[in-house]
């Protein structure tokens, strides 16, 4: 009989460096359209496979350097890294006479009765990390630093505990410098019974797809920067200038294909650019959580330095 640690070793193997397994029964109260039985609806497990975003990678973004975040990143993880991890694992499991599923990345602008997996709910389900009040799931190895991807099998695999205390001590710097002010300090808590609780800020999410596709970068044209800044300076009712917001549809349609560096990025590497980086949910987090000693990792050097002060510390 496949074990658990089987699984884990050969998708560790096969280059991932997180491996969480969940109980199917997690997910008995998740809403239809998110239910993994409608994948599979003989699944027994459920397998998250996590990829480091290298630390050097967001250090470059403090640079204004973007190409490697929108490549390494973005494009590399979601296209190929992932997919290949998850086929070459899925193999393994069909060749040990199991059936397994890969969950891919679905939307609902897609018009189809597709599932809607949640990722990051997901995580935490499988006991890889938790959420935080970024919203995002942080890891006691990478903090907000990485991406998931999912399988189903029909292999009953012991799952992992699910983690009682999260790497987040809600610092709230990922409020603080999120540049598009997109999160809240209103609580969107969610309450799944019998399973884990999640507390997390509130997010606007139009703000945050604004900031994220370049609409504030340096590559967004200035008529497209002035809109979207009277949208971040405003509330979810008016705008900077007082005046009423607009729908979310309308509000993205105006920025939409607009941005030459964002539209580059999905025709060349079908991926989004992220283009702030994660600037507060994920640098700003990154620099808090290891100045307190909450990561496991540790490195040579603090993630933030100030200028002229590299040198001094190499001397000593």
């Amino acid at each position: 009989m496949l074990t658990a640690a089987q699984v884990k070793e050969a998708a560790r193997y096969y280059g991932a460096d997180l491996v969480g397994i969940g109980d199917i029964g997690r997910w008995k109260n998740v809403p239809p359209e998110s239910d993994p039985k409608g994948i599979l609806p003989e699944a027994k497990s459920v397998i998250c496979l996590g990829f480091r975003i290298h630390r050097g990678t967001y250090r470059s973004l403090d640079e204004g350097y973007t190409s490697g975040y929108t490549v390494a990143g973005f494009a590399d993880l979601n296209n190929f890294v992932g997919p290949f991890v998850q086929r070459r694992l899925a193999s393994y499991l069909e060749d040990d006479g199991y059936e397994a599923a890969i969950v891919v990345f679905a939307s609902n602008k897609l018009g189809t009765s597709d599932v809607l997996f949640n990722h990051r709910i997901g995580a935490e389900l499988c006991g890889v990390g938790k959420i935080g009040m970024s919203r995002l799931v942080l890891t006691p190895q990478f903090g907000p630093g990485q991406r998931f991807f999912f399988l189903l099998t029909d292999a009953e695999l012991e799952p992992d505990p699910i983690m009682s205390e999260s790497v987040c001590d809600g610092c709230g710097m990922c409020l603080r410098e999120c540049p598009g002010r997109a999160l809240c300090r209103t609580p969107d808590d969610v309450h799944i019974p019998d399973v884990t609780d999640i507390r997390r800020f509130s997010l606007d999410s139009v703000k945050c797809a604004m900031v994220h596709g370049g609409a504030v970068s340096d590559y967004a044209p200035e008529d497209v920067r002035s809109f979207a800044l009277n949208v971040i300076g405003g509330t979810s009712d008016t705008l900077a200038d007082g005046s009423s917001r607009p729908p979310d549809g309308e509000l993205m349609a105006y920025t939409r294909g607009k941005i030459p560096y964002a539209s580059n990025a999905m025709e060349l590497f079908h991926s989004p650019a992220g283009l702030c980086g994660g600037k507060g949910c994920m640098r700003a987090c990154i620099a808090h959580l290891e100045s307190r000693g909450r990561l496991r990792r540790t490195f040579n050097r603090p993630f933030r330095v100030k200028r002229g002060e590299d040198n001094e510390q190499n001397r000593h």
